[in-house]
């Protein structure tokens, strides 16, 4: 009897564990999610060389820690200091090309200037000239007319002076037939060689007048011609100094050539200025510099090494910043959302847990994002229950500083949904 009662105490102790256990079990099944499935992860910043050469010096070794900004190794410099120090006369080069196109510029446009406004006054002169000489071409005809017409009288003149003095030459022929037969006095006789005599005088002085009237009439002519060549020679000097303001003016197109060459003077300045800067900071770029915090990992790099532009030299872990993935069953997202706790226990710290929150749930499958993806559309098509990544933040108070953690290290993931 004991025996059997002792069997029936075990049975039920057994049933009332086993009943405890699958409430335990149900009811952490209904608060929590579970995976092992997941894994540290951390940013890793790749280190590439930007410039070409020989490298000359490294100053880190692997699994260092480093600081941002810490110098990490060197390349041969002396390359892009000679390219730099060619880049900066190129610019001296531009400078003065600018400073000399700034200074003939405003010449050139005074310079200009001052001929066309001294030609303009030459133009105006000339014009002054040729009108002055137009007057004196009218008056030089004026006074030609006046002579001319004093001509005419004194050649009236002088037909009046013969008229008379052949009427006195007549008057005395006929006193000397009267006075052989005393027909008239002696008196009368004289009284008619006088009168020719003067009539000879007046018909004298008559045609000298008339020959000093005509010469004034030939000299005044001779003025004349000489005041319409003058003319002439003033309006042909205008004509040309009109050819001088026209070439003068054209000049001014030089302005705007040398306006063109400041502007294209200072374009080649600008690009000799870029083409410094960007020497400069390849001469910069050979030594390469830490990015952020992190320790060196994956160094591929020794001195000697010639590095081209792009290629991978090292990269840089940064302990400070890392999370955990966890790739939850689709059936097992029904209740997680972000900002729930978890816990994260790592396979490398047995009997320590990580307090973490989630921060956010992956847009797709694992598998939705892989090289190949599935086409369930072709073959046969058989369901598979697929992951969907879960990010976990830690959080610092349990990470600790050293971080312990490193990025790929397995873990276990909890997820509370109560």
């Amino acid at each position: 009897m004991m025996g059997r009662r002792t069997v029936i105490a075990l049975a039920v102790v057994v049933a009332v564990g086993i009943l405890g256990w699958g409430g335990w079990a149900w009811y952490r099944s209904s608060a929590e999610v579970s995976t092992d499935d997941a894994y540290v992860e951390g940013m890793i910043s790749p280190v590439s060389a930007k410039v070409s050469g020989h490298v000359v010096e490294l100053l880190v070794r692997d699994n260092q820690a480093v600081r941002v900004n810490d110098v990490l190794l060197r390349v041969d410099p002396r390359d892009y200091a000679a390219k730099r120090d060619q880049a900066r006369a190129a610019v001296a080069v531009a400078e003065a090309n600018v400073r000399a196109a700034r200074a003939e510029l405003p010449l050139t446009r005074e310079t200009t200037r001052s001929q066309v406004d001294e030609v303009r006054a030459a133009l105006e002169g000339t014009r002054v000239g040729v009108r002055s000489t137009e007057s004196a071409v009218d008056e030089t005809r004026a006074r030609l007319e006046s002579k001319r017409a004093a001509t005419a009288a004194s050649r009236a003149d002088v037909a009046a002076a013969e008229t008379a003095q052949r009427k006195a030459k007549r008057d005395l022929e006929r006193m000397q037939a009267l006075m052989k037969n005393d027909y008239v006095s002696r008196r009368e006789y004289d009284d008619a060689v006088a009168a020719l005599e003067t009539a000879d005088a007046v018909l004298e002085a008559a045609r000298r007048r008339l020959s000093a009237t005509e010469k004034e009439v030939l000299q005044t002519e001779a003025e004349v011609a000489s005041r319409v060549l003058a003319t002439e020679q003033a309006q042909q000097r205008v004509a040309e100094v009109r050819g001088t303001l026209a070439r003068a003016e054209s000049q001014q197109q030089t302005v705007s050539v040398k306006t063109a060459e400041l502007a294209r003077a200072e374009a080649a300045l600008r690009v000799a200025q870029a083409d410094l800067a960007v020497v400069e900071l390849n001469l910069e770029h050979t030594v390469v510099r830490a990015p952020v915090d992190g320790v060196v990992s994956k160094r591929s790099v020794e001195v000697g090494q010639i590095v081209q532009p792009g290629q991978p030299l090292l990269a840089l872990v940064p302990l400070h910043d890392v999370w955990v993935i966890a790739n939850f069953k689709e059936t097992q997202l029904t209740r997680i959302r972000p900002g729930q706790r978890a816990e994260v226990r790592i396979d490398s710290f047995p009997g320590t847990t990580f307090v973490g929150t989630v921060n956010s749930i992956s847009a797709g499958t694992g598998s939705r994002f892989s090289l190949l993806p599935p086409e369930n559309a072709t073959g046969n098509w058989v369901k598979v229950v697929q992951r969907v990544p879960v990010k976990i933040l830690l959080d610092d108070k349990t990470v600790g500083n050293p971080q312990p953690l490193r990025a790929g290290m397995s873990a276990v993931v909890t997820v509370r949904v109560k």
